[in-house]
């Protein structure tokens, strides 16, 4: 009988949440209909903490902000190249994530931060474009800056273009991040730290010098490196190695000048006609020598195989001719401003004995890579160590006789390591409280380390898919970049290590010159200002607190 009083309950209680929409079913109280659809509910993926723990404090606060706006929201920790896999899938299946793009020095030239992750052609899924942003106004600015010889000229067409970047929000930059690096002074000297780049560029493992017997430099790494194959690579984690391994035609020096690199000298023979001449005496890894069949192969291959990563800076080409021996031309659609510092200091030299054997370019492991740089790779444990030794033949040889390039799990792990001499220098921005441990050397512990600081050009931000609700909705994107507190981040998670993001905001004042100081981006933290923005674009509240869309 007591069983059966309570079964009789449990049904009450049962029927009165169905009527009141209990059971994670839509209430739809008296007057909702009125009211547009729901928001759809949103996941960020963000970064793991102990990968990036500033995009993972970031991200847990836009869902705290958001939620109390009515959105149904959540944020995923997500290991990094899953993430890279997910927003550059055929699937693009997301809605938002945290990432961050790094300051590499050819970035400096506004092409990459304008044309490449904004322009509507690299869009579709594997390009740059992963905010899937498309405006045709500014698509009209992006490729008229890139075809603008008069830098004067140019510039303003940047500066337009920052301003409707502005004005649309395409992404929220949430911070930018002081390279703050250490090396060990007592094994090693001479070392540059690149704005954007940090210590482990280009130039640093070429140039530095050893002060003892011990001449393999050990650079730490909290990121593992997920494809050796220069198709498939996406991040600034494997073109660390990569660009180390592979020769390319031009690089730029510390000073951000292009310096020739596998390229004796370049001719500009019109604004279309560029004569690129190639170094004599180079030899790949296996002894083979580089010719400039290799160079037109390497190019084309790139082309051929849609390589969205570069495409950005490949789709001038219309052709590429061998001249002479040692001469390769390229002949461009249309002119094209930043073709030798983009597009000649990006693509590597591959040998094409080796590439036009592979039934899948795009999508072999290249397992044991083969170049002509400066260093010969040797081999690589996913999650543990890359090992290269010095290309003795290169034609600048580097000082040292290699270098292992050490992953770790945690930052914890890497300080230690640094503290005990396992470790000569890391290749990636310390967190803010290891910074203040190393600058406090407590009990002298880390006397042999010095800390080394510069700009970065690059920026860590919120993407949003808009090719997804809410997110295709400008004023959705602008309200949220009230969401954002700013200060947070640069004063209490970077401890004021970074600077400041905003909506919209692109190219940073660390590029003074190409940065448009009179865009006024959205980069006030303003909750109620969000809720009026929602308001005023017709976004909603039903009766229960959640956000509903625009009704059609």
């Amino acid at each position: 009988m007591k069983k059966k009083l309570v079964l009789s309950l449990m049904m009450a209680v049962l029927l009165l949440l169905t009527a009141c929409g209990g059971g994670g079913g839509e209430t739809v109280a008296e007057g909702d209909d009125e009211h547009g659809e729901l928001v759809p509910s949103i996941t960020i993926l963000s970064s793991l903490p102990e990968a990036n723990m500033v995009n993972y404090e970031m991200a847990n606060e836009v869902v705290e902000e958001l939620r109390a706006l009515g959105v149904e929201i959540q944020a995923e920790p997500t290991d990094f190249a899953v993430l890279i896999d997910t927003i550059y899938g055929d699937e693009s299946d997301y809605d938002a994530y945290t990432i961050g793009w790094s300051g590499r020095v050819e970035r400096l030239d506004p092409d990459m931060f304008i044309h490449s992750i904004n322009h509507s052609n690299n869009a579709d899924a594997g390009g740059n474009n992963t905010e899937k942003y498309r405006n045709p106004a500014f698509d009209v600015l992006a490729d008229a800056q890139r075809q603008e010889m008069d830098i004067t000229k140019r510039r303003e067409l940047v500066f337009q273009a920052q301003e409707i970047l502005a004005q649309d929000v395409p992404r929220i930059t949430l911070y930018s991040r002081a390279n703050v690096q250490v090396y060990n002074t007592e094994k090693f000297q001479t070392v540059e730290n690149i704005p954007g780049e940090g210590l482990f560029n280009e130039w640093t493992p070429m140039i530095i010098e050893p002060l003892t017997n011990e001449t393999i430099l050990k650079v730490a790494s909290n990121i593992n490196l997920d494809t050796l194959n220069p198709m498939g690579a996406r991040s600034v984690y494997e073109w660390r190695n990569l660009r180390l391994i592979y020769d390319k035609l031009v690089r730029l020096s510390p000073e951000i000048e292009p310096v020739p690199a596998a390229a004796s000298g370049w001719d500009i023979v019109d604004d279309n006609t560029i004569d690129v001449h190639l170094r004599e005496g180079m030899a790949f890894h296996d002894g083979e020598p580089v010719k400039v069949e290799d160079v037109k192969f390497s190019y084309e291959a790139f082309i051929n195989n849609n390589v969205e990563y570069f495409m950005s800076f490949l789709e001038p080409i219309e052709s590429i001719e061998i001249i002479d021996e040692t001469t390769v031309r390229f002949n461009l659609v249309t002119p094209y401003a930043p073709f030798i510092t983009t597009t000649l200091t990006q693509i590597p030299i591959l040998p094409q004995h080796i590439w036009e054997q592979m039934d899948d370019q795009r999508n072999d492991p290249n397992s044991h890579p083969i170049g002509s740089g400066p260093f010969i790779f040797e081999n690589f444990r996913p999650g543990e160590e890359l090992v290269a030794t010095t290309n003795k033949d290169f034609y600048e040889p580097a000082k040292i006789d290699g270098y292992i390039f050490n992953i770790f799990a945690s930052p914890e792990g890497v300080l230690t390591a640094l503290e005990l001499g396992d470790i000569d220098m890391v290749s990636y921005d310390l967190v803010p409280a290891h910074i203040e441990q190393v600058a406090n050397n407590e009990g002298g512990k880390y006397d042999h380390l010095e800390l080394t600081e510069v700009k970065d050009i690059g920026f860590f931000y919120l993407g949003m898919n808009a090719d997804r609700a809410p997110f295709g909705n400008k004023d959705f994107r602008i309200a949220t970049a009230h969401l954002v507190d700013y200060d947070l981040a640069v004063d209490v998670h970077l401890n004021g290590y970074g600077g400041r993001g905003g909506g919209g905001l692109v190219i940073n004042d660390a590029n003074d010159f190409w940065h448009n100081p009179a865009v006024p981006i959205y980069d006030e933290y303003n909750p109620e200002r969000a809720r009026e923005i929602l308001a005023e674009a017709g976004f909603t509240w039903d009766s229960n607190g959640r956000l509903r869309m625009p009704k059609q």
